[in-house]
């Protein structure tokens, strides 16, 4: 089982995750305090069996179902791939509440100064990143569920796993996850460009770009890079190029995914900020 700390500090950090945009909108100001308690509660909440005097069947029923994952994934957080390691997942824990400490801070600076019509080129630069960044964040972890269950489905999770020299399907969902926002940050910045010269921020030509940028990395890291890595980290053999059909299928998923919410995302987030003069 994992610490309660980190059950805390997952908790709290989706808390002030899905708080972000009503913070750049200037409506969450000196409330952060109480969106951290509530959300570290919130994370915590199936370990509330150990503690209480009633209902201790149903609630251990749920702390060792997956249900609990809907606290802040707290029945994934309980597995042997982060409970046996508990300064790594402590660790990890506390970087990702700080850096959502960091981001919901800069959205409540820029969300008081649009209220008050004081906006600067730093605020104005600095929402443009915060809105950037939110809606790869949120793109990327859609497009991680959808490639998850490709893979799920052919069986292969436990493969992306051993890229990073872990076994387990847990390990590989955070491989995915990982490369997944990475992927989706860089796809934004693709989009934002794009959108310069052609009108690419919506659903269809989205998807189209996605798709092509996925194939596109297929041929390129999958066929290539992928066994180059095997071959030279893992001592695994793998033929070059590497044709791995189920991958192309998964980043097609992605791609499109990625290619359809991110637009979708930026836009929601975007339209308040303008009244603001952002």
């Amino acid at each position: 089982m994992a610490p309660s700390l980190v059950h805390f500090l997952a908790g709290a950090t989706l808390a002030l995750f899905v708080a972000t945009p009503l913070a750049l909108r200037g409506h969450l100001t000196r409330r952060h305090l109480w969106i951290v308690a509530i959300g570290g509660l919130w994370g915590m909440f199936p370990d509330v069996n150990y503690a209480t005097p009633v209902f201790q069947t149903e609630l251990a029923t749920l702390h060792g179902s997956r249900w609990a994952n809907l606290f802040a994934a707290h029945h994934a957080l309980d597995q042997p791939a982060f409970a046996t390691r508990e300064l790594l997942s402590t660790g990890a824990a506390v970087t990702g509440f700080v850096g959502a400490v960091a981001c919901f801070t800069s959205a409540s600076l820029v969300g008081e100064h649009g209220r008050r019509g004081s906006g600067s080129p730093w605020n104005h630069l600095l929402a443009r990143a915060l809105v950037t960044g939110y809606a790869a964040a949120v793109a990327g972890v859609v497009a991680a569920v959808g490639v998850g269950l490709v893979f799920t489905w052919a069986g292969r999770m436990e493969t992306l796993a051993a890229l990073w020299g872990r076994e387990s399907a847990i390990a590989g969902w955070v491989f995915l996850l990982g490369c997944s926002l990475g992927a989706s940050g860089v796809f934004g910045i693709v989009l934002e460009v794009l959108d310069r010269r052609w009108r690419v921020m919506s659903a269809v030509p989205g998807a189209g770009v996605g798709v092509v940028v996925a194939v596109m990395a297929w041929a390129t890291v999958v066929a290539v890079a992928v066994p180059l890595w095997m071959r030279l980290v893992l001592d695994l053999s793998r033929p070059i190029p590497y044709f791995h059909r189920i991958s192309l299928g998964a980043l097609v998923v992605f791609g499109a995914m990625v290619g359809i919410v991110y637009p979708a995302t930026r836009r929601a987030i975007d339209s308040p900020l303008a009244a603001y003069g952002h």
